[in-house]
């Protein structure tokens, strides 16, 4: 991704689709446990993931009448357990609504009930989910400190929750976790990973992003990295999630870029004022108009070491999108803090002018050799290591379209653009041309074509 273009129109937020789960709990022989059911791999939302049985509204449900979300998540528990239970004897415990960062988006409604101890461990009754498991809300939250599940984010701040609380009334744990709910909704800790918060904050950015990640990784002491919006109820938001971390007794250390663009920066120097903050990034960075006006700024270069106490980054050097990019492997843990080395909601866009387009897949080959397993991009989700592979293969196929409509005769950089990116008729003519120029140069680089004039007619060499 890259800061959105003059003239060319911020995206529409995702419009989140309706949708119920149902906190079921049952007494157990160490206390009262709660049901999580392991989604299937295939799933396209929080695949592998425990969560909670639900899933969204259909018209079954009398969209719009009374009591429609609690008919949704009595509905859903039967269909993936078996497990029945009348909409009416669920407890409404608060709503929630998925982040602009996803591509799928849900407004859900989560709901509380009790079986008794003699029901039946239930087997799933969908392809839905791929085990059900009653269990103690610690033991979950030990699982995945430890890493050996995967739980998301919006469903760890409930288990916490219910830690806490899982022993005393239904009464009582459904204030709590109302209450959870409310403030997730307003200031959320979202943890894809123990040690890593982020919160998406709305920026001007490029389509069909409508968000830039801020990422806090850390251990007692946290960064936070790329606090890219200028809009103050969006800093707001994040000076209160940076509070509820101090609040864990965590110290923030200064404020990190992987680059210079604004939907990375626009928020850099409100928050380093407001906590009296150094800014770090690549010297290229630090010299950048954007970031000028901060006093306290720090260069990083590649191959530095940051110890954050408990966790530990190591700055990659990764220009292409940016002259001065760098992205932040999370040492021993298998991450990679990426910046817009690739994005997990959309392509990158590479521009000639402050751009590279070799030195851009270079930096991805070589992330890619280090075989990291999860990157963290500045845009959208997480995403697999692999993903750099998929990236760089269709740079190579885009290449290879653009190679294929060069001959020895000169062509104009429109018609090559327009035969090259004739399988996203939706992006803008004004970007196609940019992307297409960016890859031309780095051929003319090569040695493979040549420009006749100008940038706007090229040949084979």
């Amino acid at each position: 991704m890259s800061e959105l273009p003059a003239g060319l129109e911020p995206a529409p937020e995702i419009v989140p689709r309706d949708s119920a789960s149902t906190i079921m709990l049952r007494p157990g022989p160490s206390g009262r446990e709660v049901l999580l059911g392991v989604r299937s791999r295939r799933s396209r939302f929080m695949p592998g993931h425990w969560a909670f049985p639900g899933g969204v509204m259909d018209d079954q449900d009398r969209p719009g009448k009374p009591g429609a979300f609690a008919r949704c998540a009595a509905r859903e528990l039967e269909e993936e357990t078996g497990l029945t239970v009348a909409a009416g004897e669920l407890v409404e415990a608060g709503v929630r609504t998925t982040p602009p960062m996803f591509p799928v988006r849900f407004h859900t409604a989560f709901f509380v009930a009790e079986i008794d101890a003699s029901s039946l461990d239930p087997v799933p009754a969908s392809d839905e989910i791929e085990r059900l498991l009653f269990a103690r809300p610690d033991g979950v939250l030990q699982r995945w400190t430890e890493g050996r599940c995967a739980v998301p984010p919006p469903v760890l701040p409930l288990l916490r929750a219910l830690d806490a609380c899982i022993d005393e009334p239904v009464e009582r744990i459904v204030d709590a976790l109302t209450a959870v709910n409310e403030q997730e909704q307003r200031a959320p800790r979202i943890e894809f990973v123990p040690g890593i918060w982020m919160l998406p904050l709305h920026t001007m950015t490029m389509p069909p992003a409508t968000t830039t990640n801020a990422w806090m990784p850390g251990g007692k002491r946290f960064v936070v990295i790329d606090p890219g919006s200028a809009e103050p109820a969006e800093q707001t938001r994040l000076l209160e999630v940076i509070e509820r971390r101090r609040g864990l007794g965590h110290g923030i250390d200064a404020v990190v870029l992987t680059h210079e663009h604004q939907d990375h920066v626009s928020g850099a120097a409100a928050l380093c004022a407001s906590l009296n903050l150094p800014l770090r990034a690549h010297p290229a960075v630090l010299a950048a108009a954007p970031v000028a006006g901060i006093e306290r700024r720090e260069a990083i270069d590649d191959g530095e070491a940051i110890d954050l106490d408990g966790m530990k980054l190591h700055a990659r050097y990764t220009p292409g999108h940016s002259p001065g990019h760098i992205a932040f492997e999370i040492v021993d843990r298998g991450g990679l803090i990426a910046g817009d080395l690739i994005s997990g909601i959309s392509t990158i866009l590479v521009e000639p002018q402050t751009g590279s387009m070799g030195d851009y897949i270079d930096s991805l080959t070589r992330m890619h050799a280090a075989r990291y397993r999860t990157l963290f991009p500045g845009h959208g989700p997480p995403l697999p290591g692999e993903a750099f592979a998929t990236l760089i293969q269709h740079r190579r196929r885009r290449e290879a379209t653009l190679l294929e409509q060069i001959g020895t005769d000169p062509v104009d950089l429109a018609t090559i653009a327009r035969a090259a990116y004739s399988d996203v008729p939706q992006m803008p003519r004004a970007l196609i041309e940019l992307q297409a120029l960016s890859h031309l140069l780095d051929l003319e680089n090569r040695g493979i074509v040549q420009r006749i004039g100008d940038n706007r007619n090229w040949v084979r060499a």
